[in-house]
């Protein structure tokens, strides 16, 4: 076996010994199979000067340890006039990045495996391994005995060739050296994978492999973000005959995210009936059910017979985003049932849809929040939801899949609201821009302890002793109200809550408070009493931590309630204030609990 890097730079020699130059370049032929060597491109310096020359691999003779030698003179190498035309090892695929479809990743080509068949060369793979650069330097035994000393072993990492085909020798810049048969094996989410990691151009290269359709549904595979990088990579033609091909909520998502005058143009060029389509989705709010629902589902008139629906089934279901439900509408298109597949597969063939249907249909308003439909789908484990106007006209379904989307969104955006900020930050003026507040909040708060100490500087407290005890009674209220905070969240999620509820959820949370407070205080008083040799002292940490752990607790449970009746839907941020209040107010209860008692 040979490295393409330990041959490269090697002597050549004619047919007497003389040096004719050094190899520059292997030129392979791929007619089929592994790539064989077809030349070699010999390179010299003369007079300051860069010169190649092209010759067959036919005239090599031998492949020495230090030299290749030649059949030739080396005259006749330099009045070759042969041109390359091939696979160009060094040109077309050492240092370049492919595709390695066996890990469905883009990859750097560190240097290539070769085997000698037949006196001819083979290539049989890629190495991408950390080991092949540090080949190419000269410092695999020295620095790979010294990492192998400390417990480090460099592996190996050669993806075979058969997993990196080339496309087209005539673009020499081409990272992705695969074939349109090998890449429609595999799946759109790995093609999406693989998009993602390349630039704009080869981006668009990959796409022309695909075809429409294929390039379409991994497009719908990509990040949302980068699909409308690529949309607006391509040109505008292309771009928008994805687009009319995706399943048109995906569609509206991606144009919802350009430039709006570049989202008309691509809208201008597509087919009316899908234009129409998308322009009605982009109406919605992106957050709503209108926004995420797709309007590609299965839907027939109440008189339709068992066998009819079948025969409409059989036409329509390529197109639709689900097959387990049809629904049934009247004649001005409202929702009056719907059936699933396994009633129209075991009902007479003659019996109408409406002998049948489920007539109690669940179903959510356009308009509703999406944290409200998933909720909804996930309490009753429906694959899929029909979308209703207010006239109760059906407009869309919405599927599991986009659900599962919604929900990690949603996290997503809690986890960043509890935090005071936004995750996807982008530049140095949004992440300040978010940060602010939570910090001007963390500012308040700390201001206010100060003040409310200041209060008491005048006074007898043995205020060194006390403040031995203030983060203790600090922190345990306020990890309680967190807890209680996520709790009261968990509970009520997106659902509509009464009065009596309420109730309920503080009751059930309070009992549990109650009894860890209670230890709490014991303990905490117990162990300051005991500490200090000041039984008043642990009475006032201990009845302090029962009174602001509780403090806390309620905290917890109103403020979310209070500021969502307030603002119709989570305000997260609030976290950050009802920490500031429980701070404030567990302070000021152990100042004046010490006071009442020292």
């Amino acid at each position: 076996m040979f490295f393409f890097t330990e041959l490269q730079e090697r002597k050549v020699l004619d047919r007497a010994g003389r040096l004719v130059g050094k190899l520059h370049d292997i030129g392979m032929s791929v007619n089929g199979g592994l790539p064989e060597s077809a030349f070699l491109v010999v390179a010299r310096s003369r007079r300051g000067r860069r010169e190649t020359a092209t010759v067959p691999w036919d005239w090599v003779s031998s492949l020495d340890p230090g030299a290749l030698r030649l059949k030739h003179d080396a005259d006749a190498v330099w009045k070759s006039e042969l041109e390359p035309s091939g696979l160009l090892l060094s040109r077309h695929l050492l240092d370049r990045q492919i595709v390695d479809l066996h890990g469905n990743k883009v990859v750097r080509v560190n240097d290539l495996r070769l085997a000698a068949f037949d006196h001819c060369l083979r290539l049989t793979g890629v190495d991408v391994s950390q080991k092949a650069l540090l080949r190419r330097l000269g410092l695999e035994k020295t620095l790979g005995a010294l990492l192998r000393a400390v417990g480090i072993e460099l592996a190996e990492n050669a993806i075979p060739w058969s997993f990196v085909a080339p496309l087209e020798i005539r673009q020499p810049d081409l990272k992705l050296t695969v074939t349109q048969k090998q890449l429609l094996e595999l799946h759109p989410t790995d093609i999406a994978d693989i998009i993602e990691q390349l630039d704009a151009e080869h981006r668009e290269r990959l796409l022309d492999l695909l075809g429409t359709l294929t390039a379409a549904e991994s497009l719908s595979e990509v990040e949302p973000a980068k699909q409308a990088d690529v949309i607006e990579d391509l040109t505008e033609t292309r771009a928008s005959n994805l687009l009319e091909v995706m399943p048109p909520d995906e569609a509206a998502d991606i144009l919802a995210l350009l430039p709006r005058d570049k989202a008309e143009r691509l809208l201008n060029i597509m087919g009316v009936r899908e234009a129409e389509t998308i322009r009605e989705l982009l109406g919605y709010r992106e957050d709503t059910a209108g926004g995420r629902m797709t309007t590609e589902f299965l839907a027939v008139p109440s008189h339709f017979s068992a066998a009819e629906t079948m025969a409409y089934l059989r036409e329509n279901a390529p197109d639709a985003e689900t097959l387990y439900y049809v629904y049934v509408k009247d004649d001005e298109g409202r929702l009056k049932g719907v059936v699933s597949l396994r009633d129209l597969l075991t009902v007479p063939r003659e019996r109408r849809v409406e002998d049948f249907m489920y007539r109690d249909v669940i179903s959510v308003n356009v308009n509703d929040d999406q944290e409200t439909v998933a909720d909804m789908m996930s309490r009753y484990n429906f694959l899929a939801l029909p979308v209703v106007d207010d006239d109760n006209r059906l407009k869309g379904i919405i599927t599991v899949d986009d659900m599962i989307d919604v929900i990690k969104e949603e996290a997503r955006e809690d986890i960043s609201h509890l935090g005071g900020l936004e995750l996807a930050e982008a530049g140095a003026t949004p992440s300040l821009r978010n940060r602010l507040p939570s910090i001007s909040v963390t500012l308040l708060g700390g201001l206010a302890a100060a003040l409310l100490l200041a209060a008491f500087r005048d006074s007898v407290l043995p205020i060194l002793t006390l403040s031995f005890f203030i983060p203790l009674v600090l922190r345990a209220a306020q990890d309680m109200s967190i807890v209680s905070h996520a709790v009261v969240l968990e509970e009520i999620g997106g659902k509509e809550i009464g009065l009596r509820d309420i109730f309920l959820i503080a009751w059930h949370e309070m009992r549990v408070v109650l009894v860890i407070s209670l230890a709490i205080a014991l303990l905490g008083g117990l162990v300051s009493g005991l500490w200090e040799g000041l039984p008043r002292l642990g009475l006032a940490v201990g009845l302090s931590l029962l009174t602001a752990v509780v403090l806390g607790a309620s905290f917890g449970i109103a403020v979310p309630i209070i500021m969502r009746r307030l603002r119709g839907e989570f305000g997260y941020t609030q976290a950050r204030f009802s920490s500031l209040l429980v701070g404030v107010a567990a302070l000021a209860v152990y100042m004046g609990i010490a006071a009442a008692l020292l």
